[in-house]
């Protein structure tokens, strides 16, 4: 593969892993973007997890590397990778064996790399991926040290102390502060919801200033299965909670807004007020999901090759015999992807992915609408 030596610094002008990306490119979405599932190993279990019901006491064997970075080297125009899990730190052996050759693989052929961490685990266990990673991301949702406490081992059945779940709570805004000034860019998300609309002001000021992250992210939570517990917001509610946040922010750090349920093509006033808004607000952006439109996720015990790492969807390949382009072509001609696939150049959107378009809008054909921006 070439080598792309010009990589452009992540800002909000150029985030690798917004899917618009490939229309600029390439005139078209294109699989630019992978994410592997390492491990099913966690030293927490958040109430808010994506994954919760996959995390296991062991990993089960995973298949060759040679085969992955084989995979890898047949998408010709990979831009981004990123790594999940559970937590991909916490074993020693996976880190040696598989995420930080998947890293170390990247960075060597130009791609922006991101992984997906607690950051509760020593320092010294990030040391021997820091030379190959651009983001670390991070979930934080706690607007107090109880809610870490109590939120952050919810679904576990034999806790930790609770001095133990306090010095985790504490290393992790440590960890945070060491990263970014070992030069990775750690980005936080908070995802919208009944726990965490109360505190959303303290959520951004210790993202911010006590852990300086150079990025808040900030995403609604949308109703499925795993984290069934948490109540969802309305539509209302939402539009609130954003408004405030921007109110109050720190207009120097980045803020990305996800997956949000708002569309310049929706006849609501407030809706188009809040994107008017967003569009024109400093260091704001708005991303299109990736889930389904550029990327595709990997399991590596299992070789299973799905849309997103929590939808419904069945898988569409395994790599044990697939080639990921093979499997991005198939997943385009499926009726989902085709209800899903909209373009609106104006306003630079790709429409809902499929969790918002099944939350809040099932019946609409959003490629019969126009911007009304």
């Amino acid at each position: 593969m070439s080598m792309n030596t010009e990589l452009l610094p992540i800002t909000t002008k150029h985030d690798p892993w917004e899917a618009y990306m490939d229309i600029d490119q390439h005139g078209e979405l294109r699989l630019s973007n992978i994410e592997f599932t390492t491990t099913v190993l966690c030293n927490m279990r958040c109430e808010h997890c994506a994954v919760g019901y996959t995390l296991q006491p062991k990993d089960p064997d995973a298949l060759p590397i040679e085969l992955l970075l084989q995979r890898l080297e047949e998408i010709p125009h990979l831009r981004s990778l990123s790594i999940t899990g559970g937590e991909p730190m916490l074993s020693k052996k996976s880190v040696e064996n598989y995420v930080a050759p998947l890293l170390r693989y990247a960075r060597g052929r130009g791609v922006r790399t991101q992984i997906n961490s607690n950051l509760t685990l020593e320092l010294n266990r990030y040391e021997e991926i820091i030379p190959y990673l651009d983001v670390l991301h991070i979930s934080h949702n706690w607007g107090t040290e109880e809610d870490f406490i109590e939120g952050g081992f919810a679904m576990m059945e034999r806790k930790p102390k609770i001095e133990q779940r306090q010095k985790l709570f504490n290393r992790m805004i440590e960890n945070s502060r060491e990263l970014v000034k070992a030069g990775v860019m750690v980005s936080a998300e908070t995802m919208l919801n009944k726990r965490t609309l109360p505190h959303l002001e303290t959520i951004h000021k210790q993202i911010t200033e006590e852990m300086k992250c150079q990025r808040h992210e900030v995403h609604p939570m949308y109703p499925s299965d795993f984290a069934s517990s948490l109540e969802t917001l309305s539509l209302e509610e939402l539009r609130s909670a954003i408004h405030h946040l921007l109110d109050v922010r720190n207009k120097d750090t980045w803020m990305l807004f996800g997956t949000l349920p708002f569309y310049a093509c929706s006849s609501n006033k407030e809706d188009l007020q809040l994107l008017k808004r967003l569009h024109s607000s400093k260091n704001v952006t708005v991303r299109n999901d990736p889930d389904g439109r550029s990327r595709l996720n990997i399991n590596i015990f299992t070789g299973d090759v799905i849309v997103t790492d929590f939808g419904d969807t069945p898988p569409l390949g395994n790599v044990r015999n697939d080639r990921l382009e093979n499997v991005y072509q198939k997943w385009g001609k499926t009726e989902l992807a085709d209800s899903l696939n909209c373009h609106c150049p104006g306003v630079r959107c790709l429409g809902p992915n499929v969790l918002v378009k099944n939350s809040y809008y099932k019946e609409t054909d959003f490629k019969k609408l126009r911007s009304n921006i």
